[in-house]
């Protein structure tokens, strides 16, 4: 097949999150397809960005964006319809630049990445048979259902009703693709409550099986983590509802705890955190290292919507990981039965520090039998059947 990805950020270096699935799920289709990536250039420090792209392979196009452009369509969105979050990738030269290449009749997918690109699905003219899939990756509207219900600043507050009811109706755009793809049944479940209507499919996250493997090394027992791409609102929401409402309580049984919040770009009120007991690492090359360092992994999350990476990645190596029921929500039975549930700050500090002073049962954990999961998880077989997926839909339009 020759595929055509539309993502709005270069998905390069492939560290955390949208980025990081995009070039997972670009890297195992290359095996046995064509894959054409098309996306948004804002600087260009992201030319060396699409050049090592291009090193594994990958054709990359792009079409400029400016910071200045983006701003502008978000301040022309406050009076209309649009979510701002899509205003935001607002782009006469894409819709041009998609419209050129899915009627160009030299592609067979056109896989549209994010709710964001979703604007620039063409009108088809000559090429009719071109499969056009979006992947929601989440649903947003349950993400941002969520996150309203517990921010406290009203400012915040107004602005997040605003665009959850503007994602709610905007949502239904999924409509216009045959297949919609999704990480998990609660999200194409919520999908389906709001009145989308499309083929709804699922595809997990995944991770590198090669890379995350594990491996018994010293650590510090009284080490814990907490990782993600830090100006994402969950995440650090979390790392500072943990920081200040459940750590101290942690502290109180082992005063020697440390907790470690890794992760690029963190914000003011996540450095300002920072402490004795409380370190701010931001941007690390190697996660793997910093999980297997640590006694144990949490994710307290108190909103949020699809499937956690930092779960996935440190449950395959064998860092056991406390969780809040949310942060699970949408995984497979096979992972929640290994990850720790806490609901409140009480529970979760003792869930944690009964991990501290029971080294065993870190060793335990990694002595798991986890070969089945990481037959789930593994990016080679995720990817093997999304592309089964896209050849039976493709013989559909034929």
């Amino acid at each position: 097949m020759n595929i055509l990805i539309i993502t709005p950020r270069v998905p390069y270096p492939p560290y955390r999150g949208d980025k990081l699935k995009v070039f997972n799920i670009g890297r195992e289709l290359l095996k046995n397809n064509s894959v054409t990536i098309l996306t948004f250039l804002r600087n260009r420090q992201q030319l060396g960005e699409i050049e090592e792209l291009k090193k594994h392979n990958f054709n990359v196009l792009f079409v400029k964006i400016s910071l200045f452009e983006s701003c502008l369509n978000v301040v022309r969105s406050i009076f209309a319809k649009l979510p701002f979050q899509v205003a935001w990738y607002r782009s006469k030269g894409m819709e041009r630049k998609v419209n050129e290449l899915v009627n160009s009749g030299s592609y067979d997918v056109a896989y549209f990445h994010l709710i964001r690109t979703a604007q620039f699905i063409p009108e088809q003219k000559e090429s009719k048979s071109i499969l056009k899939v979006i992947d929601f990756t989440d649903a947003v509207s349950l993400y941002l259902n969520r996150f309203h219900s517990i921010e406290k600043n009203p400012v915040k507050k107004i602005f997040l009703g605003i665009e959850k009811k503007r994602i709610e109706k905007y949502e239904s755009v999924a409509n216009k693709f045959d297949v919609v793809f999704i990480c998990s049944e609660v999200d194409r479940d919520y999908l389906k409550k709001q009145g989308v209507k499309a083929n709804i499919r699922i595809i997990r996250n995944g991770v590198d099986v090669q890379q995350f493997t594990p491996e018994k090394i010293d650590y510090n027992k009284n080490r814990i983590i907490f990782t993600g791409n830090m100006p994402y609102y969950a995440n650090y929401d979390a790392a500072i509802y943990f920081a200040k409402e459940i750590f101290p309580l942690v502290l109180r049984e082992v005063p020697e705890a440390k907790f470690f919040i890794v992760g690029q770009n963190p914000p003011f009120r996540v450095r300002s955190l920072a402490s004795h007991n409380i370190i701010v690492t931001g941007f690390v090359h190697d996660i793997k290292a910093e999980y297997l360092k640590s006694a144990v992994n949490v994710a307290p999350m108190r909103f949020g919507a699809g499937t956690l990476n930092k779960i996935i990645e440190s449950l395959v190596i064998g860092v056991p990981v406390i969780a809040t029921p949310i942060a699970i929500e949408g995984f497979p039975d096979e992972l929640k039965k290994i990850t720790y549930v806490a609901s409140g700050t009480d529970e979760f500090a003792k869930q944690v520090v009964r991990f501290l002073k029971t080294p065993e049962l870190r060793r335990q954990f990694m002595e798991l039998d986890k070969s089945i999961i990481k037959e789930m998880l593994s990016w080679e077989n995720i990817v093997h059947q999304f592309e089964n997926d896209l050849q039976d839909e493709i013989k559909k339009l034929k």
